[in-house]
């Protein structure tokens, strides 16, 4: 005969179980995570539907520069060049901004855009919102770097993000992650959506357009791209390459104003650093093929009249 205290045992714990999931779906979305919404695109919690209109009507200068790119699509890795090519060229120009990124390079959404209207030109900063909520002016020509990642590199790094700070109070899985980025239900809303805006507007406005695995393989190039388009003295090829070092991902993971360490505090220690390996095609390590082949259709959907991205397209084996 079966424990009947014991099933009934297990079966409470099973409710317990199923209590305690729903206890950790947030408002307003009901979404496994902390967050707010603002034109139905998803945020952290922290920024909320006034500091976005602040953004959107930032007072611009000719000078300005943005890094603009959907979060974990390397921002931090654009940042740290533009640091070294100020600081290969001596311009002095970043000098006595802060000691580390998010203080000589903010982020729009999450700064007090007073201080920012105080600080000498040129003014570098970096941004998550989508298009729509782009501080843009059409007669102001200030400069735009754009930076596109395979979403599933993309994905799998978010996910890293999610778990490790502690703000966003995630506590899923890999797959419940996946998912949620497919339907655009995680933190920036849909990674599709969000590159397709930038990248069809692009001639819009004063843009740099890259992709993070050309940083890779073509980062020497690139990185005089990026000198030449912020109109910084020209640099030789041995000056690309010094930079290249100087910022790779080896330097900036040891790199206190870099990797994110001022940061530690608000981390779940048990999680992986902020920089975590800064590579192409870690994917493969999280996904199955069935997901796999989800993520690609939905890039068929979406870019698929973009070229550029037609090696998003990965397959697993």
């Amino acid at each position: 005969m079966p424990d009947t205290a014991a099933l009934t045992k297990q079966q409470q714990d099973k409710d317990d179980v199923k209590d305690d999931q729903e206890q950790k779906l947030f408002a307003p979305l009901s979404l496994p995570f902390k967050h707010s919404v603002v034109d139905g695109w998803i945020y952290p919690p922290f920024i909320k539907e006034e500091t976005i209109e602040k953004t959107k009507s930032f007072e611009l200068r000719e000078s300005d520069v943005f890094v603009a790119t959907y979060p974990k699509c390397g921002t931090t890795w654009t940042q740290n060049i533009i640091t070294k090519l100020h600081e290969i060229h001596e311009t002095g120009a970043l000098k006595d901004m802060g000691s580390h990124l998010l203080e000589i390079i903010p982020w729009l959404e999450n700064y007090d855009t007073e201080k920012l209207a105080a600080r000498p030109s040129p003014r570098y900063l970096k941004t998550h919102n989508p298009y729509q909520h782009l501080a843009q002016n059409p007669e102001v020509g200030c400069r735009y770097l754009m930076i596109s990642r395979n979403p599933k590199d993309a994905c799998v790094s978010l996910y890293h993000h999610a778990k490790g700070f502690a703000v966003f109070e995630y506590t899923g899985d890999f797959e419940q992650f996946a998912n949620l980025f497919l339907e655009g239900n995680v933190e920036s809303g849909c990674w599709w959506t969000h590159l397709k805006e930038y990248y069809q507007n692009k001639n819009q406005l004063d843009t740099l357009f890259m992709r993070y695995e050309d940083l890779h393989t073509q980062g020497v190039h690139l990185i005089g791209k990026i000198n030449d388009f912020l109109a910084l003295p020209e640099l030789s090829q041995q000056g690309c390459q010094k930079v290249q070092e100087m910022s790779s991902f080896k330097k900036q993971k040891t790199d206190p104003s870099a990797n994110y360490s001022w940061r530690n505090e608000q981390r779940n220690k048990d999680q992986t650093p902020f920089m975590r390996k800064g590579t192409v095609g870690d994917w493969r390590n999280f996904f199955s093929k069935e997901l796999s082949d989800k993520f690609n259709q939905k890039t068929k959907d979406m870019l698929g009249e973009f070229k550029v991205f037609d090696d998003y397209v990965t397959d697993i084996e």
